[in-house]
């Protein structure tokens, strides 16, 4: 055994915490329950979760809490709790949003699913009269999930996988007709093997969770290639302190901080599935980058229910170059990747927020303000190839309206004119901005260059997180929502542990800072460093890893 014992004892211990917080005043309208102090909560569909947890340290040998009364008792008490709270229909809530909730409820119940499993397996005398109330439960939440319907794309997958489970389960097969009717419309991975969310940090692996289910569910091979596809492409997205690049995600989680332990069991089961063991030994990589951030990955159930998934292609040798080094682009996705040892950077289309650097675990990105009519930033069109790296070009016009006159509209009022379509303009001065990035072996070099109007304010704005700011003539901690404008030379950005980002030359022409509506808001919780010029601008910022004690980046600031 590699990691089982070490997730059990963290299993035991959430069990331990579990017990602590489970209402167990009869009278309380929340007996069973467990209370979130931070909330001071209880949340319906979390009990179901936290009931799925309990049975495994109850019916498996291999806890501490085998054939534990007191775990026995909190089982039945969640079990009082969720027959109160569920819905007529029989579904549940996630009460910051979605009330007697189909897909909510299915994510639910595919988590008992894995209590169910092993319930098959191991129920023995003094555990089997948990199978009747569970089996019941199961049935009621699946003719919910079957009735209702969905939200997001996501949701679809986990009510198919939820539905063809139950329909194995409990031998009814409507359950199953319904998921065939989600899964006629076909999977929403594309070519990149990114789902429709685009969400690295939470939906994608979501999504993965629900493919695996599905294969175990169908038997059908489709469903983990689906997978395999997408975690392949999470080799892309692994920056250099083991995180997960989230700036790009269309979802709750964008611009989090997220690490590998969620991802763990995925690439451990597609892999042991497709019998890929190559695969399966980046679970193992993944497994040690979240023990090296204090994390124990879940998934204690799987290891339980295949009893030879534990180290399941860990004795393969992994390639460190698929996460250290790599240069993509994903044109699906609208984003380009590039890992080079300890730094990453990345481009993307159409965002104000267009570049990401990162040395270590210390994080920049850029945007340029270059406020002409309706567009207030540089929103790259496409990412080219060039040598070294990637480039990204934009145009926006300079116009203004033209009255309606001779031709009227049939209202004054101005909101019900449809202005942008019908309203004739005049024609100004556009501005074509591009920026192109190169890779040196210890940064990125950074060109901008524009054409079109002249004399419009210029500002590039880094924000980086909180950190010591290094300049030739200035040392001070860039705090949260501060800021500074920079004349000319290099400044460094360094953290504690040792990371480091310089940025050399600095140039400032002009101490505009206007922000116009809609425009990308200075950060509250980056400090923010700018640079201004005029158009037309031609400068190049040389990024690099290294500090000051280990390179002289003191540069002009003229135009160059």
């Amino acid at each position: 055994m590699m990691h089982r014992a070490e997730m059990m004892n963290d299993h035991d211990a959430l069990i331990d915490r579990l017990i602590a917080a489970q209402i167990t005043d009869e009278h309380h309208p929340d007996f069973g329950g467990f209370l979130r102090s931070e909330m001071y909560h209880v949340e319906p569909r979390e009990s179901g979760f936290r009931m799925s947890d309990l049975i495994v340290g109850y019916i498996c040998q291999e806890s501490r809490h085998y054939h534990d009364e007191a775990v026995a008792q909190a089982i039945r008490n969640v079990l009082v709790y969720m027959e109160r709270h569920q819905r007529p229909d029989g579904c549940f809530d996630l009460s910051a949003c979605n009330f007697a909730s189909p897909p909510d409820t299915a994510f639910m119940v595919n988590s008992i699913f894995n209590a169910w499993w092993l319930m098959e397996k191991r129920c023995d005398e003094q555990t089997e009269w948990l199978k009747a109330p569970v089996l019941r439960f199961i049935e009621t939440c699946a003719e919910g999930i079957a009735a209702g319907g969905f939200h997001t794309p996501n949701h679809r997958w986990a009510i198919s996988a939820c539905l063809k489970c139950a329909a194995k389960a409990t031998g009814r097969k409507e359950f199953s007709d319904r998921a065939d009717q989600y899964l006629a419309e076909g999977l929403d991975i594309n070519e990149d093997g990114e789902f429709a969310e685009r969400s690295a940090g939470n939906y994608n692996q979501v999504n993965d969770d629900q493919m695996l289910r599905l294969f175990i569910a169908t038997g059908e091979r489709r469903f983990l290639e689906a997978s395999k596809a997408n975690l392949e492409m999470m080799f892309n997205y692994i920056d250099p302190d083991g995180s997960v690049f989230t700036n790009n995600s269309t979802r709750q989680d964008n611009g989090r901080k997220v690490y590998l332990d969620t991802y763990y069991i995925l690439f451990l089961l597609t892999g042991y599935f497709l019998r890929d063991a190559k695969l399966a030994r980046a679970a193992e990589y993944m497994y040690q980058a979240s023990r090296r951030h204090g994390k124990i990955p879940n998934g204690i159930e799987w290891l339980l229910l295949y009893e030879d998934l534990d180290g399941y292609g860990a004795a393969e040798d992994f390639d460190l170059a698929k996460v250290e080094q790599y240069s993509r682009v994903f044109p699906a996705s609208r984003i380009a990747r590039v890992r080079n040892g300890r730094y990453s950077w990345t481009m993307m289309e159409d965002r104000p927020n267009f570049f990401y650097f990162q040395s270590g675990a210390l994080t920049m990105y850029l945007v340029i303000y270059s406020n002409l009519c309706d567009r207030r930033h540089f929103l790259g069109e496409k990412i080219q190839t060039i040598p070294g790296g990637y480039q990204m070009k934009s145009h926006a016009e300079g116009w203004y309206y033209k009255p309606f006159w001779p031709n009227l509209p049939d209202t004054s009022d101005w909101w019900a004119m449809d202005n942008p379509n019908t309203r004739e303009r005049v024609q100004g001065a556009p501005l074509d901005t591009c920026v192109s990035v190169t890779d040196t072996g210890d940064g990125v070099d950074i060109a901008f260059d524009t054409d079109g109007i002249d004399r419009l304010p210029f500002r590039l704005e880094v924000g980086v997180l909180p950190c010591t700011v290094r300049g030739e003539q200035f040392l001070m901690e860039g705090k949260p929502g501060q800021s500074i404008t920079l004349m000319n030379g290099a400044v460094e950005l360094s953290t504690p542990a040792g990371d480091a980002i310089t940025l050399s030359p600095a140039f400032c022409e002009h101490n505009v800072l206007a922000r116009s509506t809609n425009a990308y808001p200075q950060s509250e919780e980056h400090f923010t460093i700018y640079m201004t010029d005029y158009t037309p601008v031609h400068r190049v910022l040389h990024v690099r890893t290294t500090p000051f004690a280990q390179r002289d980046l003191r540069g002009s600031s003229e135009k160059g």
